[in-house]
């Protein structure tokens, strides 16, 4: 891709009254999910009560991208918020979140309601920084995190990201430079 080439995943982002909203276009990946958490945690801190999903133009998502999901659910929960909504997912997407147990974290709606409406693409637009930018240790950090959420809402998860865990907490031991014992 060319420098001045924009990727086709990127999250479109809006901060509306008391609902942060979130359009999700092209694949939701690890690529963009340290975006998608930093705006998550940005909009709790300025008073968010409700993260809101739109998956129209979302074409798939990795299980990063769905972890980092899940810790936002776990934060709004604990935060005593509204709660996270998901609008417009496609059944592809609905099945990997049903298959992951994302659905009892979230709310998933097949049409959005007056306090849920996502509203037209936002002027903010946070993609993922170009490949030689990104942060290593801070990339592989939040892939751990992200799959341990993962692993918490199930014990099929836990087997599921057993092995995926110990690679991602070996390469972030690596990125540290720590060394066994």
């Amino acid at each position: 891709m060319a420098d001045n080439e924009q990727s086709p995943d990127r999250l479109l982002v809006r901060m509306e009254g008391a609902a942060a909203c979130v359009r999700v276009e092209g694949r939701g990946s690890f690529r963009i999910a340290p975006a998608l958490k930093d705006f998550g945690l940005a909009a709790l801190e300025q008073g968010a009560v409700r993260l809101v999903f739109d998956f129209q133009a979302c074409v798939g998502m990795d299980s990063t991208f769905m972890g980092v999901i899940a810790g936002l659910c776990f934060r709004y929960r604990k935060a005593g918020k509204g709660g996270v909504v998901a609008l417009n997912l496609s059944s592809h997407a609905r099945h990997l979140m049903a298959t992951l147990g994302l659905d009892r974290l979230l709310e998933i709606r097949e049409t959005p309601s007056p306090e849920t409406a996502v509203p037209a693409p936002a002027e903010t637009a946070l993609a993922a920084p170009p490949a030689a930018e990104q942060d290593r240790r801070r990339l592989a950090a939040d892939m751990v995190e992200a799959h341990e959420n993962l692993a918490r809402l199930s014990d099929a998860n836990a087997a599921k990201f057993k092995d995926v865990l110990a690679f991602l907490r070996e390469d972030l031991r690596r990125s540290t430079g720590e060394v066994e014992p």
